[in-house]
């Protein structure tokens, strides 16, 4: 378990991700290590990678952009985390810039609430739900 150490813990378990993400159970608390991707651009792309990633902080910069979401057919190939129907992984998407962002659903994508935009300086929490074999809904919460 590289780079933690819980002292006197001997019933520390650790799930491996594939995109280097950790989840550790200590005890009755779970301790997640994530990986920020840094987007600093306009526009940019919501792929499988940053989501296994958990977080993703977006300088947004001249002039309002789009969050465009991979599709459904890559985000399930490249995010062991929706194995099966149901199955949701989280992320947490923090637009640090001056500009304001709006999520764009991809193929296979539903946006439940469509049209969502996160504004300068604030933040959401995305749930990818993976509904079947070929499709995603992505839940916006908090922006």
């Amino acid at each position: 378990m590289s780079g933690y150490y819980f002292p006197g813990d001997s019933d520390l378990q650790e799930s491996a991700a594939a995109s280097g993400s950790r989840v550790f159970r200590f005890g009755s608390r779970v301790v997640q290590r994530l990986v920020n991707a840094d987007i600093d651009a306009q526009d940019g792309t919501l792929t499988a990678a940053r989501i296994n990633g958990g977080i993703v902080t977006h300088t947004s910069v001249t002039g309002a952009g789009n969050v465009s979401i991979d599709t459904a057919a890559n985000i399930i190939a490249g995010t062991a985390a929706l194995a099966t129907t149901n199955d949701t992984v989280q992320c947490l998407y923090v637009n640090d810039g001056s500009q304001t962002l709006t999520l764009v659903a991809g193929v296979g994508i539903t946006l439940v609430d469509s049209g969502q935009t996160i504004a300068a300086d604030e933040a959401a929490i995305l749930f990818f739900q993976r509904t079947s074999a070929t499709a995603v809904t992505v839940y916006s919460v908090g922006a």
